[in-house]
């Protein structure tokens, strides 16, 4: 078919199917980048023992994604590396953290995910969301754009692994709405469990990394935290750093 055309249009035809070609193998979303195992010694303020290394850097908004500062969390990003052949626990309910006015209880998962959807920033987003049809566009790195900007801050991940959150919404706006607000809802208690501390033992030269959960604008500044190892209970305060790019935009 090709052949039978003039030799422009065959030229034109042949620059059109190679760039439908280029366009096509493009991915769709963003692909999964290289995830650096966090090295806690590194961070200011960070607790060092023969067992264990222990660090706390807080959350920090980098414009994608919700903002669960605004949305009333203070999450705290806590790096755990076990230097030995202990398997040490760290929980949830056993965590503090040390504000200016007192210390404060950690979250669990459902007080985080109730108090991030009864904010204003919550229906502002889904609200945003629903306008556009686009809710994909601007989820995936609320949490996770923190990992690897520590210990180095060479290796920024903007959450690819949480993706969009089912592509273009279709329908009428009310529809759209809905349909954006229960896809929304589904995405943050996703990324607050994906990206939560997890209490399982840690096990053996092992490194842990994962969010708790606190009150936002309580100053939360460091994080008493309660190792238990077999028979013994280890209490440690660790301070609550700036990330590394928070340092550098002068944070």
């Amino acid at each position: 078919m090709i052949s039978a055309l003039r030799p422009g249009a065959a030229k034109i035809l042949l620059l059109v199917l190679a760039f439908t070609l280029v366009v096509g193998c493009q991915p769709t979303k963003p692909l999964p980048q290289p995830r650096r195992v966090v090295n806690p010694a590194t961070v200011s303020g960070a607790v060092t023992t023969p067992q264990w290394d222990i660090a706390a850097v807080a959350y920090e908004h980098f414009g994608q994604g919700m903002d669960y500062a605004d949305a009333g969390l203070a999450p705290v990003f806590l790096v755990f590396h076990n230097k030995g052949d202990a398997s040490p626990v760290v929980r949830v309910e056993e965590a503090r953290g040390k504000g200016v006015d007192g210390e404060y209880l950690a979250y669990n998962l459902e007080e985080a995910t109730r108090l991030v959807f009864a904010s204003e920033t919550f229906s502002n987003t889904a609200s945003n969301a629903g306008k556009t049809a686009a809710l994909g566009s601007f989820l995936g790195a609320g949490l996770g754009a923190l990992l690897g900007t520590i210990g180095g801050g060479d290796n920024i991940w903007k959450g690819a692994a949480i993706g969009a959150a089912g592509g273009a919404l279709v329908g009428g706006a009310g529809g759209v709405y809905a349909s954006s607000e229960r896809d929304l809802k589904r995405v943050i208690r996703r990324e607050l469990d994906q990206y939560g501390w997890n209490d399982e033992p840690v096990p053996a030269e092992y490194t842990r990394v994962g969010y708790l959960y606190f009150p936002a604008e309580r100053q939360i500044n460091a994080v008493r935290l309660i190792v238990r190892d077999g028979g013994s209970i280890h209490s440690y305060t660790v301070p609550v750093a700036a990330s590394e790019m928070g340092e550098k935009d002068g944070k």
